[in-house]
């Protein structure tokens, strides 16, 4: 059985979502434990990484949305003239003349704006299933009901019972708060459990692939749990759940304490923007 250690007992734990932060020019998470000071997430702490295989992916969706809105159109003629030019005997363009309130400066600015929003819609419609996911394996580990409302949920759910088909991890913690007063960040632990005799922690990834970042989370919460309950943590893994098709993937940290480290590096650049870079002084 995994106890924590007594400091860390019986502290009420709340989260506080979408916390708007001019440091950083994101909305952040933030765990409040006991009377401790807010600390920051895991995750948003990982925000200050560049992530250029997400820049990329961004830059491709924007595209997509782009590409969607005026795939098939006749640019030529768009370009010569605007409908109650180019049909002179049509009631309905000679309509438009009256209705068009906005130049296309206007009209362009708005449709970069909702290119530019696009791939946000889409990475929170694919959080959205990924939440549904975390929710319905959480309860079918503490033995309770779950219902999913999304087929790409669904799908996930069947990569998940293919892992349990092959997994022999015995389940001790699942969707588990952990934190470190040491250095001050907080987040969840998907499962922690045994794995013969080792004590491992692992979680489940639905997106597109799984990249270095979630080493670097696995490795914060491990040694979060390390520093709650002074036991080793012996290895940390993300499972890979496909939501298209049933199947599923084991991606093992190699060294988890180095890349404790560099999550290290991340949370002092989040400190540093935090507290203020430079000392500016206006003489003009």
């Amino acid at each position: 059985m995994l106890e924590l250690q007594e400091q860390y007992r019986d502290l009420p734990i709340s989260r506080i979502d979408a916390v708007y932060s001019g440091a950083t020019d994101t909305f952040e998470r933030y765990y409040k434990v006991g009377d401790y000071d807010a600390m920051p997430s895991v995750t948003t702490i990982l925000e200050m990484i560049s992530k250029p295989a997400l820049r990329d992916w961004k830059m491709n969706k924007a595209l997509d949305f782009l590409k969607s809105k005026y795939e098939g159109r006749h640019w030529d003629d768009l370009i010569a003239a605007p409908p109650w030019v180019r049909y002179p005997s049509s009631p309905k363009a000679q309509s438009l003349r009256k209705k068009v309130k906005t130049s296309w400066r206007d009209a362009l600015a708005s449709l970069r704006r909702n290119a530019k929003h696009h791939p946000n819609q889409v990475r929170d419609n694919a959080g959205g299933i990924g939440t549904e996911v975390h929710e319905a394996i959480a309860a079918e580990m503490r033995g309770e009901s779950w219902e999913l409302t999304s087929e790409p949920a669904a799908i996930a759910m069947q990569s998940f019972h293919l892992w349990r088909e092959d997994a022999t991890v015995e389940p001790l913690w699942t969707e588990q708060t952990v934190w470190s007063l040491e250095y001050g960040y907080a987040g969840s632990a998907d499962l922690v459990g045994m794995e013969g005799s080792k004590l491992i922690v692992l979680d489940w990834k639905t997106g597109a692939g799984v990249h270095n970042e979630a080493g670097l989370q696995m490795a914060a919460y491990s040694h979060a749990i390390e520093e709650m309950t002074g036991a080793t943590i012996d290895e940390c893994k993300v499972i890979h759940l496909d939501k298209s098709s049933p199947g599923w993937s084991e991606h093992t940290v190699k060294d988890w304490r180095r890349s404790f480290n560099g999550f290290l590096s991340a949370l002092n650049t989040w400190k540093l923007w935090h507290d203020g870079v430079f000392d500016t002084s206006d003489n003009s």
